[in-house]
């Protein structure tokens, strides 16, 4: 759960810069969520395992609640990964297309993410329509068609699948959002079918948490009652051996058969 947690975090981490909430720390996803359960499941694993050699049925039984207790939390990261909203993560993804050519850094990120995503402008090229770039920027120009009149457009050279051109032919014509919501939908999607495999493995951690503990208090139950038949069984041949010993010091009488009389 850890390992694919951070490998699922590490697809879409990279860009984290667009997304608004990221930004401000309270972007939380159930890969993260993925993450802190698997930790919190590799502390609660010690339950179980100190809890069998030590033959405890109370570190067991708390070890099977706590599965429990990660089941429900479990189902509900398979619920947020299944059912998540594509609008609800388009709204919280902010692509600042109109500071791309006053920020170097803004116009880093743009250009990585367009490259890797496959993707151009925030909504679409039309984003970048009017943006005034200097010689700085590596730009091309594309031909597009607006209301039935033919424009052309300067957009970064990173819109472009073939590179170092004047004249793009070959346009990326994905918006970079589509491409954000896809990959996050995706990501989401693989964290669903891990839960759900980790969810049927934890089931049968509780069941056999269970029956380990019943384990363990059955023979803890036939120890004790074995060594009260040994005590018991001790007692009474102490208590015969003190009556016998009593009954030799204390009768210390000859029996002497009557005379037996003849008769006249």
């Amino acid at each position: 759960m850890i390992v694919l947690g951070f490998s699922v975090y590490s697809h879409y981490h990279t860009f984290s810069f667009f997304y608004e909430s990221a930004n401000s720390g309270r972007l939380f996803t159930p890969s993260l969520l993925c993450i802190l359960l698997g930790m919190f499941l590799l502390i609660v694993t010690l339950f179980g395992f100190f809890g069998s050699i030590k033959q405890s049925t109370c570190m067991v039984n708390l070890y099977a609640l706590i599965l429990g207790i990660m089941l429900i939390l479990k189902l509900v990261v398979i619920i947020l990964a299944f059912t998540l909203d594509t609008g609800a993560i388009r709204a919280i993804l902010y692509i600042p297309v109109s500071q791309y050519a006053s920020d170097p850094e803004i116009e880093m990120e743009i250009d990585r993410l367009q490259v890797s995503l496959n993707c151009c402008g925030s909504d679409s090229l039309f984003d970048y329509e009017g943006m005034e770039f200097t010689g700085n920027h590596s730009t091309t120009v594309v031909s597009t068609t607006i209301n039935g009149n033919s424009v052309m457009i300067v957009v970064p050279e990173t819109c472009c699948i073939t590179p170092g051109v004047d004249i793009c032919v070959r346009m990326r014509e994905r918006s970079c959002k589509t491409a954000l919501v896809n990959l996050f939908s995706q990501n989401a999607s693989v964290i669903g079918v891990l839960g759900i495999s980790v969810m049927f493995i934890q089931l049968l951690g509780i069941i056999f948490a269970l029956l380990l503990a019943r384990c363990i208090r059955k023979v803890k139950s036939e120890r004790g009652l074995m060594s009260w038949r040994i005590k018991e069984q001790t007692i009474l041949a102490r208590q015969s051996e003190e009556t016998k010993k009593q009954d030799a010091t204390t009768d210390d009488r000859v029996y002497i058969p009557p005379h037996e009389s003849s008769t006249a």
